[in-house]
């Protein structure tokens, strides 16, 4: 029965210190204040993470390999994939965006600091890896003609551009109307 409550509470922190270091960044986020906000005591955050540097990068690169799962099961489908496939793929990435804000604005933090921040090369590798997937997609879907020509790299470049600043310019979260208007414009990046 302990490891549920264990592995709860190493959620509890990892939420905590995901929202602060998106709130107030890296240098101004402390171990005290995520034990605060996660309702624990500070030593207890030293029980699951061994230091503020190990929480961040676990808030930096865990999230990405939800979204790996993501597109390894994606790929396993790519030979049946059709427009009706592509555009609920669109909309699971659109929802999958609208609902990390706080990831999302750490990524922006680390971006804008590339030289101070090593989990920058676990993004870079996870974008290379998103990006070879949608210009795969493109190829499936320019192949079975359900897609138009198009460039491939550059769709992908323009698509994940396109993931990220749509949640980080807005601050609330997506209601039907917003997600169905990004839905839009995210299928004219593919030519649809």
């Amino acid at each position: 029965m302990a490891k549920p409550k264990s592995n709860e509470k190493r959620q509890q922190i990892f939420l905590a210190g995901l929202k602060l270091f998106a709130e107030n960044g890296y240098s101004k986020t402390t171990i005290k204040d995520i034990a605060q906000e996660a309702g624990i005591s500070f030593g207890t955050v030293f029980t699951y993470y061994e230091n503020k540097a190990a929480l961040f990068r676990i808030c930096v690169t865990a999230p990405l390999q939800e979204f790996r799962n993501h597109i390894h099961d994606a790929r396993e489908d790519m030979a049946s994939m059709t427009l009706i496939k592509l555009k609920n793929l669109v909309e699971q990435h659109i929802n999958f965006f609208m609902e990390r804000e706080h990831y999302l604005r750490v990524i922006q933090y680390v971006i804008g600091q590339p030289e101070r921040f090593k989990e920058i090369e676990a993004l870079d590798e996870f974008a290379n890896e998103f990006r070879k997937f949608i210009q795969d997609i493109v190829r499936t879907g320019v192949n079975k003609g359900f897609l138009p020509e198009s460039n491939p790299e550059e769709v992908s470049y323009g698509y994940l551009a396109f993931l990220m600043g749509m949640r980080l310019s807005f601050t609330d979260h997506a209601n039907a109307h917003q997600t169905s208007t990004f839905k839009n414009q995210a299928l004219r990046l593919f030519g649809v």
